[in-house]
């Protein structure tokens, strides 16, 4: 009776992870409109998926309700604490050469908080020069403000800088 019992038991622990199994690996999507998009949210597990002009997917997870969730911020990656290059090209699928063009990068430094184009890099039209400042050997936020225009609380808003601090080579989006 007692090896009975236990045959029982394990068979229905199999028949409950089988269970457990296909029900996850379902995934069920609502049409939306978030931001003036359609997107498609996918109602296990909170994201948003957005197509992009290109018909390109992008995730966003809803959850995290301090994110821009526009097209033009999925095009940008901001570079968190203990991230390099080679983490960042191998989560979008870049090599890190492509990344270092597009951002004319000199060096694979990257710095926290940082802003990296990784989508549409043909989209990047000639007014973007004046929305984004390239930081050179001698700026500062102050010098920055004053040279555009843009406060200062307002270009470390845009770039997430918690900081006065300052990397050559690095973009500050100023609009």
């Amino acid at each position: 009776m007692r090896r009975n019992y236990k045959t029982i038991c394990l068979f229905i622990a199999v028949l409950a992870c089988s269970y457990n199994l296909t029900a996850q690996s379902k995934t069920s999507f609502k049409d939306v409109l978030l931001n003036g998009k359609e997107a498609k949210l996918n109602l296990a597990t909170g994201e948003f998926i957005f197509k992009d002009a290109n018909g390109n997917d992008s995730i966003v997870n809803a959850r995290k309700r301090t994110e821009d969730n526009s097209i033009d911020r999925l095009n940008y990656h901001t570079v968190e604490a203990g991230e390099n290059l080679a983490i960042i090209s191998k989560q979008y699928g870049l090599t890190i050469n492509k990344i270092k063009e597009a951002n004319n990068l000199k060096t694979t430094l990257v710095s926290v908080g940082q802003k990296l184009r990784v989508r549409n890099f043909n989209e990047v039209a000639k007014t973007d020069s004046a929305k984004v400042w390239v930081v050179e050997k001698g700026n500062s936020l102050y010098g920055i403000s004053r040279k555009t225009g843009v406060s200062i609380e307002t270009i470390k808003r845009l770039n997430g800088l918690k900081n006065n601090n300052l990397s050559i080579g690095q973009k500050l989006y100023l609009k």
